[in-house]
């Protein structure tokens, strides 16, 4: 009786928990850091304010990219057209992903970028590294990219499911590894 009660509860929470995220407006939720939840619900946003409110379409793309789901973030970068800041944001998002699939070219097909010139990205991990790998400032060791950068090292790779995967080390020491898909 007291496990199908603690069930119980436990359900409960978690639904309840749920509404309460339902209740909540999207800048409550983005100030709240609920990145995933935001991205998820995007077509909600986009059905409500496309060709409305690019400031809170461009805010739920932000909230996408602070969890590194750039294919999510596309679905808002195409409807993101109709103000001069809603163009930029798309903008950005597309390159990023572009970055992302050059990449895992680099990777997987040994193709040169050092021709390309794509617009710099300094406010992102992916954008630092390739820019760092378009001026060449990297080696190719096996199926990773290793890159030095002063006391920075990044490792870039390609996830078993196609994505993107770069560590970041100083001293050796992970700092921090990031999954963009």
């Amino acid at each position: 009786m007291k496990k199908i009660l603690a069930i119980v509860l436990l359900f409960k929470l978690l639904f309840s928990a749920d509404n309460n995220l339902e209740n909540k407006n999207l800048m409550e939720l983005f100030n709240g850091h609920y990145y995933s939840y935001i991205c998820s619900r995007r077509w909600n946003y986009i059905n409500k304010y496309n060709n409305k409110r690019e400031d809170l379409l461009s805010l739920v793309a932000y909230a996408c990219l602070k969890k590194r789901f750039l294919t999510p973030a596309l679905d808002l970068a195409k409807v993101l057209k109709v103000t001069k800041e809603g163009r930029k944001n798309a903008t950005y998002i597309v390159t990023l992903f572009l970055m992302k699939k050059l990449l895992i070219q680099v990777l997987n097909d040994n193709i040169k970028i050092d021709y390309i010139k794509l617009p710099q990205i300094r406010d992102n991990t992916l954008g630092i590294v390739f820019g760092l790998i378009e001026k060449g400032v990297y080696e190719k060791q096996d199926s990773e990219i290793i890159i030095k950068n002063n006391d920075t090292v990044y490792k870039v790779k390609v996830s078993k499911n196609g994505n993107i995967i770069i560590d970041t080390l100083k001293n050796s020491q992970l700092l921090k590894r990031e999954y963009y898909w």
